[in-house]
């Protein structure tokens, strides 16, 4: 019924882009008392939003103090946060030791990437044989929005619909054990995948390669946009290497410092 009325449709995509990651407004840099009547959920965005943007890199020990500090709170409340990451899988909560955000190992990146790409082109072939003119209209201006911000290098706005594009693709394949099994695994890499620090030449092939994937569902070449998703995957595995490569890079030169 929803994929017959363009209007519908529009209502879910946008229901599922909060459903999936609530967009935040606060500048990471901006420090300011966070507001008691919702305590808990404010903590957690504001902590989301830091990993997400990269102020709190992959692998780096959550500064508990000064973040209480920073949002004039309590270590309670801050760690009943850290918690609720840790339950997304962006936290690994360190016995007597705090909290670090989560990073990827060379194994789970050889293992979980060609993985994801698999799903992703299935989705991609499941969706140009049921896909409406609708769902592709409401997945276009999601693609239009995403040029914009990347021309404005808005990364976090940039990533946060990139994430909801694939997550639409998956939408309109309509299987839901496929889309069960990508959200537990998009879970375990999604601040890695979505936050690295892209280099222009990284970031200007991924638009590239989001334009083709585009062009292949409007045509319903599912043949094609499978190839393209599961490359367009593989080649974020590669960026991803590289941006690990030079946070571990830079740790040795700051232990050495």
């Amino acid at each position: 019924m929803a994929k017959s009325h363009p209007a519908v449709w529009r209502a879910i995509c946008r229901q599922t882009l909060v459903r999936h990651e609530r967009e935040t407004r606060l500048s990471v840099s901006e420090a300011r008392p966070i507001r008691r009547r919702t305590l808990h959920s404010e903590i957690v965005d504001h902590l989301r939003e830091l990993i997400v943007s990269g102020e709190l890199a992959p692998g780096q020990k959550i500064p508990e103090k000064a973040l209480c500090e920073r949002f004039d709170i309590s270590r309670t409340p801050l760690r009943e946060a850290l918690k609720a990451l840790s339950a997304e899988g962006m936290i690994e909560l360190l016995p007597q030791r705090g909290a670090r955000v989560v990073t990827i190992t060379d194994e789970e990146l050889q293992e979980l990437f060609p993985i994801i790409a698999s799903i992703e082109a299935l989705a991609g072939e499941l969706a140009c044989e049921k896909i409406s003119d609708a769902q592709i209209d409401a997945i276009r201006q999601m693609h239009e929005d995403m040029i914009e911000a990347y021309r404005a290098s808005r990364s976090l706005e940039y990533s946060r619909l990139n994430r909801a594009i694939h997550f639409a693709i998956f939408e309109a394949a309509d299987n839901a054990s496929l889309l069960a099994l990508y959200r537990n695994l998009e879970l375990r890499i999604r601040n890695i995948r979505h936050t690295v620090r892209q280099a222009p030449r990284d970031w200007k092939e991924a638009v590239s390669d989001h334009e083709k994937i585009l062009q292949a569902l409007a045509a319903r070449d599912g043949s094609r946009l499978g190839k393209i998703m599961r490359q367009h995957v593989m080649n974020t595995a590669r960026t991803v290497r590289h941006s690990i490569d030079e946070l571990q890079d830079s740790a040795l030169v700051s232990d050495r410092e």
